[in-house]
């Protein structure tokens, strides 16, 4: 007859600690932790200010270590990219609509926008007017490149009716309005006018505070108005 064995079973063998993770040990990172999103947008009128753009920046904080990923832009900021013009320059402005040209076989346009080192241009996608399908690239003095597909009512023009040589000192006026801002801080915006309105240009910046100061001028260069918001 069997008989139950008595003697106690063995204590397991006890968890070796962890190794230590050299510099100091990693935080524990709590499971589930929701990351916070800031959208920031960036939007254009057919007065011209600049189109509807959206960057989403997710910003996780897990055990006191933020993990950001950022979305760049290309509006403020721009689109990705290092340029190497100066996209306020006549001449670049020129080499840009021969490019234009060259490359989409038109120069009809529904808007401009001239940042720092890099200039947008919407482009309408056939020649019927009745068509509100557009492209919008960006140049940085090679090729085009394709940024975005979308659709404005804006009215078409072409760059060729476009002095590129009113545009030298154009943001001159706003920057002395916008105090602290810097050369780099003014963006010029072209579109066709509304009937009644003789805005062609406008440039635009911000100063120190943050209020946004504008100046609005003819096809000829003249300065139509200026204020701020």
């Amino acid at each position: 007859m069997y008989e139950g064995d008595d003697t106690p079973d063995p204590e397991p063998a006890p968890t070796p600690d962890p190794p230590n993770v050299p510099y100091g040990n990693a935080p524990q990172v709590p499971y589930g932790q929701t990351p916070t999103y800031n959208p920031v947008v960036v939007t254009k009128s057919s007065a011209g200010v600049p189109k509807l753009a959206l960057v989403i920046i997710g910003v996780a904080v897990l055990g006191g270590v933020a993990a950001a990923a950022a979305g760049i832009f290309a509006a403020v900021g721009g689109p990705g990219g290092i340029g190497g013009i100066d996209a306020k320059d006549p001449d670049d402005f020129a080499e840009m609509v021969e490019k234009l040209e060259d490359e989409k076989d038109t120069t009809v346009v529904t808007w401009v926008g001239l940042y720092t080192d890099y200039i947008i241009v919407d482009v309408p996608y056939t020649d019927d007017p009745s068509d509100d399908r557009e492209i919008s690239y960006t140049w940085r003095g090679g090729d085009l490149e394709e940024w975005t597909k979308g659709t404005s009512t804006d009215a078409r023009f072409d760059l060729k009716e476009i002095d590129p040589s009113v545009i030298d000192g154009m943001c001159d006026p706003v920057l002395a309005e916008a105090d602290g801002a810097e050369k780099d801080d003014c963006y010029v915006f072209i579109s066709k006018p509304a009937e009644g309105s003789d805005v062609w240009f406008r440039t635009s910046a911000s100063d120190e505070f943050g209020k946004s100061w504008w100046v609005n001028y003819d096809k000829d260069g003249n300065e139509v108005d200026r204020g701020h918001s």
